[in-house]
C-alpha cells in the first residue's frame, strides 16, 4: 500500500492477470481498442468509495473475462477485460470492459464501462 493509503497496480492487477495481458495477441488487442473508440459504451456505471475496483476486477476474473490493457494514470489506473460469452440463441457475444480508478475531490471514484461486440 501507498503511503497516501491507495494500492499499487501490482496489489490491484494480478501476476495471473499479467500474464493473460501479454499473451493476449497484439492484433487482436489494436481491433478490440479500435471497436471499443468506435462505438459508445452500452452501459456505464459511476461508483464512489473504498474497495469498489478490487471488487469489480474480483467479479470479473470470477465471471471469465481475462486483462487485455493496463494503464496507469496521473490519479489512476484504467484497465481493458474481455471475454466471448453465449448470447442469444447460442449466438457467441463478445464484451469489453474499462474499469477506470482514480482519486477525486470526494474520494475514489471506479468507472465500469461496458461494450456488447
Amino acid at each position: 500500500m501507498r503511503a497516501d493509503g491507495g494500492l499499487r497496480v501490482d496489489e490491484r492487477i494480478s501476476e495471473e492477470d499479467m500474464q493473460h495481458l501479454h499473451a493476449f495477441p497484439h492484433e487482436r488487442k489494436a481491433t478490440l481498442m479500435e471497436r471499443i473508440a468506435a462505438h459508445e459504451a452500452n452501459k456505464a456505471v459511476r461508483l464512489v468509495g473504498r474497495d469498489h475496483f478490487e471488487r469489480t476486477l474480483a467479479r470479473l476474473r470470477r465471471d471469465g473475462f481475462v486483462l487485455v490493457d493496463v494503464q496507469r494514470e496521473a490519479l489512476g489506473l484504467s484497465s481493458v477485460w474481455f471475454r466471448k460469452s453465449e448470447g442469444v440463441q447460442g449466438r457467441r457475444r463478445a464484451e469489453a470492459i474499462m474499469v477506470r480508478s482514480e482519486e477525486q475531490d470526494e474520494g475514489p471514484v471506479t468507472t465500469v464501462l461496458t461494450w456488447w461486440l
